[in-house]
């Protein structure tokens, strides 16, 4: 019987199974024996073992400064080499797309191992599209709490210019998970892609929309009042032709204050999640 792979997940990432093995698939495509994903200087995913994890995970410590410098964006970039018995293994660093924070993951693989740059891509996107999958009331997912929060609080304050206070929507659906692997992944995407469509085309001009993950979308109206945002979203429904989505709709009012203190901000945010 083939044994499962040995891997570590930071609970704050929400990951499922289902995610967990198509993280692994998407890491063994460009022919890792082991890895590791970082958001910023911590570590969240580990999979596999090797017998340079410590000098690895010392060597992120005191280099992330000039590796982040380095680094460019789906392009793997060796950052060393050594002998294991009969083979000689590399590491290399891939970087993930992101505005805000410096997201990437170290392989290792046989020395000279070379991929084409579909998987590479294919590895990007499975990172980027599973590595915050879920939030709850008592856990953020790490990058909420590390980019998405403060970013959002930051556009929320300049469109409050010329307003006392403005509403904070939040579209939050039904558990997709489930439907995942039957539905499989082009037709879980395009699910999310109605449900971004469907939000944006209710937009007023003015008006923000993030999406924090594959159940939160986010609008925020300057100047408007809670009362008139849900006589304008109350009836709002997403057409999916794969099924019928449910989802609560919750609306508060935010003052100028409340955005510009990044403390009782995160407390909005933690009590709508």
């Amino acid at each position: 019987m083939e044994l499962a792979p040995y891997f570590y997940a930071s609970p704050e990432l929400n990951l499922t199974e289902y995610h967990i093995r198509k993280l692994t698939q998407s890491f063994y495509g460009v022919g890792a024996t082991s890895a590791f994903l970082f958001l910023g200087e911590e570590h969240v995913f580990t999979l596999g073992k090797t017998t340079r994890e410590t000098q690895i995970l010392s060597q992120i410590k005191t280099q992330f400064d000039s590796l982040e410098g380095v680094a460019r964006v789906e392009h793997p970039l060796r950052i060393g080499s050594w002998k294991e018995g009969e083979e000689t293994k590399q590491a290399i660093l891939f970087r993930i797309p992101h505005k805000e924070l410096f997201i990437f993951a170290i392989l290792v693989q046989g020395l000279g191992s070379e991929f084409s740059k579909n998987r590479w891509l294919f590895l990007s996107n499975t990172i980027s599209a599973y590595l915050s999958v879920g939030v709850s009331r008592k856990a953020k997912t790490l990058l909420s709490f590390r980019s998405f929060t403060e970013v959002f609080r930051r556009k929320v304050c300049d469109s409050l210019k010329g307003f006392d206070s403005g509403v904070l929507g939040l579209f939050y659906l039904q558990d997709l998970s489930p439907f995942f692997k039957p539905l499989g992944i082009i037709k879980s995407q395009e699910i999310l892609r109605e449900v971004s469509s469907t939000l944006q085309a209710a937009l007023q001009p003015g008006e923000l929309f993030f999406q924090l993950n594959v159940r939160s979308f986010y609008l925020f109206s300057p100047g408007e009042l809670v009362s008139g945002v849900n006589d304008r979203l109350q009836g709002l429904y997403f057409p999916s032709k794969h099924m019928i989505l449910d989802y609560r709709l919750k609306l508060y009012q935010v003052s100028r204050e409340i955005a510009q203190d990044p403390n009782q901000f995160s407390d909005l945010f933690m009590e709508i999640l």
